[in-house]
């Protein structure tokens, strides 16, 4: 078990935890998620997470000399890894993933034998106020980033935003022949947001069932958990989370690599200050974002294929986050990210079973699992110390 702090580009700093197996990237700017890495069959370890050409590497946008081309916005200088964003999606303010935080702790915990790093971010935003600290934490054994945030409203007005979490996946982690699934009841397409350019391939806002079974735009219906070869098209698929399920997840299956990512959230409050996301969501770009810098200029060729897959408290736009005065929130997100020595899972998996020892994906006699604490035993304990040290 390893966890230190890293020196990366002009005063910006990272976080650097891991285990036997896996490791994890943390970046000070942004509390972006740079790296989560496994190992490959063939030996090689690979980063799941796209971090796209265009990412800057100084201080922010606005010292930056090509600021122009990034149209000023942080959120794209900050663009691509895995990322929390609260209070807005919106690109024209302040939010979790285009800020600073600050690093306040790391270390060892000696109950179960994890790393961890405790961070905190202060709104700056008028008429915002709302404090948000984090704990990431890796265990031994587990090829998994353990997630918990706690939010609190400080001001003296509720605050109404939308929360998310979203990891944005490239090659080598996805290929064409992928599959995506997950365990959300329906499924809803949505068009592309006012500062995007690009072609859509499904129907918006129709409410279909499976993600194999996605209408077209021009008719009929495709596999939208099907990574097909790029197609130059750009979607959003929203999904509602199912309210049987405990756990809602989103896999990401790699046959030709035999990779498997793996996303779970809790779906069921174990106590009353536990926020539910109520949604799983994907982006799926293939090569199909024209406007700068996702392309050289507005209209040049596409340069990023890119899968991004989360959670979220609703549809672009909305503010179905919401704090009342002096309320608090915690999230619990865990990113996992293996290979699988059984080729037949290459070929998609039948069901997903949640077991002490960790999650089991079966596909008739054949199986695979992920090491895992799907219950977040060891976070929630971990974060309880570090949001409440006053209980300790």
């Amino acid at each position: 078990m390893d966890v230190r702090r890293l020196a990366l580009w002009e005063g910006r700093y990272a976080t650097y935890m891991s285990n036997d197996i896996f490791s994890a990237i943390i970046e000070d700017q942004g509390d972006v998620v740079l790296e989560l890495t496994s190992r490959a069959l063939s030996g090689a370890r690979i980063n799941a997470l796209a971090l796209p050409y265009f990412r800057g590497t100084g201080a922010g946008v606005a010292s930056d000399e090509n600021n122009e081309w990034w149209q000023g916005r942080e959120s794209l200088y900050q663009a691509g890894g895995a990322y929390f964003t609260f209070p807005s999606n919106s690109e024209d303010m302040i939010t979790t993933s285009n800020t600073y935080w600050m690093v306040r702790r790391y270390g060892t915990e000696e109950r179960h034998g994890g790393v961890w790093r405790a961070s905190e971010m202060k709104s700056r935003a008028e008429g915002n106020r709302y404090h948000i600290k984090r704990v990431d934490m890796i265990l031994p054994g587990h090829p998994v980033l353990y997630t918990a945030i706690y939010i609190e409203n400080t001001g003296g007005d509720d605050i109404e935003g939308f929360a998310s979490w979203h990891s944005m996946l490239s090659y080598p982690a996805i290929e064409t022949s992928t599959m995506i699934t997950s365990n959300a009841r329906y499924y809803t397409a949505y068009a592309m947001a006012r500062r995007e350019s690009g072609v859509t391939r499904f129907k918006p806002g129709v409410v279909f069932e499976e993600l194999k079974h996605a209408p077209l735009l021009r008719g009929g219906s495709a596999d939208a958990g099907f990574i097909p070869p790029p197609t130059g098209t750009y979607d959003y698929f929203i999904g509602k989370a199912n309210d049987k399920d405990r756990i809602s997840w989103v896999a990401v299956n790699n046959p030709r690599s035999q990779l498997l990512y793996f996303m779970i959230t809790p779906h069921v409050q174990e106590n009353d200050d536990e926020y539910i996301f109520p949604n799983v969501d994907l982006t799926e770009n293939y090569l199909g974002r024209m406007d700068a810098p996702w392309a050289l200029f507005d209209g040049a060729c596409p340069q990023i294929m890119a899968l991004t897959c989360g959670f979220n408290s609703g549809p672009k736009g909305s503010r179905n986050f919401v704090l009342r005065k002096g309320e608090h929130k915690i999230i619990y997100v865990a990113n996992a990210f293996q290979c699988y020595d059984n080729p037949r899972i290459g070929q998609g998996f039948y069901s997903v079973e949640f077991t002490d020892a960790g999650i089991v994906f079966k596909r008739t006699k054949s199986w695979a699992m992920i090491p895992i604490d799907y219950r977040f035993k060891a976070i929630r304990e971990q974060s309880a110390r570090i949001f409440f040290p006053e209980e300790e």
